[in-house]
């Protein structure tokens, strides 16, 4: 209902009552004035009857006048019908029983359709008659009764109505007449803006207010209008402002972790040919450690916007994923120039770490992916994650390509935990064990390699390792492995002694430094047949924790050495603090035996050590000649695929010697 309805059908409903009421009270008024007038006309009609029917007393005069006579009854009516014709006399001769009556003319009603109901005229007038005894004790005795018929007064009562009643119609309606055009003609601005839609787009309508409620009301309209459009700019601002945190990464501007799932997504919808780079620095966590929060997010920004700068393909999507990994997805981009544009980041990784510090340490590495059928995002993300996890067991190639995605493992991080802990939980996992040969070409000890079994598939530790470090699960790992290795040296006293690679959780985590007391306290007998190595990592960055683990390894005098050592080469003085027992020099340099430099490096860490009676051990021999070059340096110990295959070939030749005894 708008508004000139609602408002009509209220004052019509108003004004209606109004005439009701009024004419109600018209028509009491008019039957209160019949109903006296006739009790009054009644009552003079009785008292000249009385008059007339009562006899006269004797007068002195007239001694012989009979006072017995009877009285002329019918002349006494006719005499009644002259004086009041409208009403109703009855007389009763109570001696003789005789009954005369008089009966007033019967008038026709005055409009048939005004007239009204017997049962409602009952209602509405009351019995209107009057009824008396004459001469009671008198042999005259005479009982009378007056009556005005109700059709008579009735026909009175709308005779005087009608005229007012429709007189009040008459102006009942003309002024709803009125009303309807007035209020027609003021309300009609007013309806026509409130029923317009306030929005942004077009203006208001060009009407032209005609009274102070429609001026207020086109006033409200405008200025309801310009909040909206406050209102508006408002929430656009904070749409790009949630957006930003939604989907942009606050330090470094570049896209967060959300917004590169949500471009490889939509990617993936339709794919083609593209690459994928994993880049992850270690040297943001050096940064923030030594210059605080401010230098570190100025360093991360500087190098987002190297990156961005300085890669040139059309249509990349560069994001930050985490606090030290940075994504690049490249459509339709060929493998060679996946490993260029890789390489062009390293570069300028390179330099600014220079520009830094001075000098180029193997803190960054990258997984690269090539996409050539349908996948999705987490598959994707997953199978990134395990190439860069074997890229930074790999310093000598920080570039990885995935030779063939389709054997890449997809598994995220928390599915390579729940694999750990089912393969825990269900003795699922396989050992491999490389022997280390001293100088001597006498055994040291047997490294071990742990994997695990799921689905028919065995998964090497470079597979998940990095996986299981992010999510604080290589502390369930070391356990495991060393309960297990101390089991098998519990059980057989002629094996070889073990070299157990620890992770960083084991050595940031001050309740593996509690069960490994605990461990040890039990088996000090072993002392000599269990090693431990430790990331050289863990001694530069971490030496506090590494500090702590190393006390209780020494307390109960077992051996322990540095696993990738020379990978911090400026930072060689904590072997002089931990004094560790060996040291087994990253592979990185076993391989570039060739390059004179990084033969003088190489020589230069292992003397280092050398000096310090620590053993050097080199890691990844694969030839005799390799091992040659190696003894040369300052190495006493040797690890391999050669030194794996001379241990076979010297237990292959005791089993006959064996057997002829």
């Amino acid at each position: 209902m708008n508004l000139f309805r609602y408002t009509y059908t209220w004052i019509a409903c108003c004004l209606t009552v109004l005439l009701v009421c009024s004419i109600a009270l018209n028509a009491n008024g008019i039957r209160a004035t019949l109903t006296a007038q006739t009790e009054l006309k009644l009552q003079s009609t009785a008292t000249f009857l009385e008059q007339i029917l009562m006899p006269v007393s004797p007068v002195p005069s007239e001694p012989n006048r009979d006072i017995k006579t009877v009285p002329d009854y019918p002349a006494i009516l006719a005499q009644l019908q002259l004086v009041s014709p409208s009403l109703d006399i009855q007389l009763h001769v109570l001696t003789t029983n005789e009954r005369l009556s008089l009966a007033a003319p019967v008038s026709k009603a005055t409009n048939t359709l005004l007239s009204v109901s017997p049962h409602i005229m009952k209602i509405l007038w009351p019995s209107l008659s009057l009824q008396r005894t004459l001469l009671e004790d008198n042999k005259q005795a005479i009982s009378y009764t007056v009556t005005m018929p109700i059709d008579t007064i009735n026909n009175a009562f709308l005779k005087q109505l009608l005229p007012g009643t429709l007189l009040a119609i008459s102006l009942h309606l003309t002024s709803m007449l009125a009303l309807f055009f007035s209020l027609r003609w003021k309300l009609l601005p007013l309806s026509r803006l409130a029923q317009q839609p306030v929005s942004l787009k077009g203006q208001l309508p060009a009407i032209v207010p005609n009274s102070i409620e429609a001026k207020a009301w086109l006033t409200m309209q405008d200025h309801f209008k310009n909040q909206l459009a406050d209102i508006f700019r408002q929430q656009a601002l904070e749409a790009n402002n949630l957006k930003a945190q939604a989907y942009q990464d606050k330090v470094s501007g570049l896209g967060n972790r959300h917004y590169f799932i949500n471009q490889l997504n939509a990617w993936l919808n339709n794919p083609q040919q593209a690459g994928l780079i994993l880049l992850r620095t270690t040297l943001l966590d050096e940064v923030y450690q030594h210059h605080g929060f401010e230098k570190g997010d100025s360093f991360t920004r500087q190098l987002a916007d190297e990156f961005n700068s300085n890669i040139v393909h059309v249509n990349i999507y560069l994001a930050r994923l985490s606090y030290d990994e940075f994504a690049v997805l490249l459509p339709n981009i060929s493998t060679e120039k996946l490993k260029l544009i890789a390489e062009s980041m390293h570069t300028v990784h390179q330099l600014l770490e220079k520009n830094y510090r001075g000098d180029i340490s193997d803190s960054v590495f990258s997984g690269l992916l090539a996409i050539e059928q349908p996948s999705n995002a987490s598959t994707v993300l997953g199978q990134l994650d395990n190439i860069l996890a074997q890229a930074t067991r790999n310093p000598a190639e920080p570039i990885l390509l995935a030779d063939n995605p389709h054997q890449v493992p997809s598994f995220g991080k928390q599915q390579w935990k729940s694999i750990l802990l089912e393969a825990i939980e269900h003795g699922a996992m396989d050992y491999k064990y490389q022997p280390v040969l001293n100088e001597h070409h006498q055994q040291y000890h047997l490294e071990v390699f742990s994997s695990l079994k799921a689905k028919q598939s065995c998964y090497q530790a470079s597979q998940f390792l990095g996986a299981i470090e992010d999510v604080g699960a290589g502390v369930l790992l070391d356990k495991h492995v060393i309960a297990e290795h101390i089991n098998i040296l519990n059980a057989d006293p002629s094996r070889s002694p073990f070299a157990i690679n620890l992770t960083s959780n084991s050595i940031t985590d001050p309740s593996f430094n509690r069960w490994l007391d605990q461990a040890l306290s039990r088996n000090q007998h072993l002392a000599e047949r269990l090693h431990f190595d430790i990331p050289e990592s863990c001694f530069i960055q971490t030496p506090d924790a590494c500090s702590l683990l190393c006390s209780v390894i020494r307390f109960y005098k077992f051996n322990y050495g540095v696993d990738g050592y020379g990978r911090y080469f400026k930072s060689l003085a904590y072997l002089e603090e931990f004094q560790p027992d060996y040291a087994k020099v990253d592979f990185s340099y076993t391989h570039q035996l060739n390059d004179e430099l990084k033969k003088q490096l190489l020589s230069s860490i292992c003397r280092s050590a050398h000096s310090l009676n620590i053993m050097t051990i080199a890691t990844r021999v694969e030839t005799e000649t390799q091992l040659e070059r190696l003894s040369d340096l300052f190495v006493s110990g040797f690890q391999g695929f050669y030194t794996e295959q001379k241990q076979r070939d010297k237990q292959a030749t005791q089993r006959p010697l064996l057997a002829d005894h």
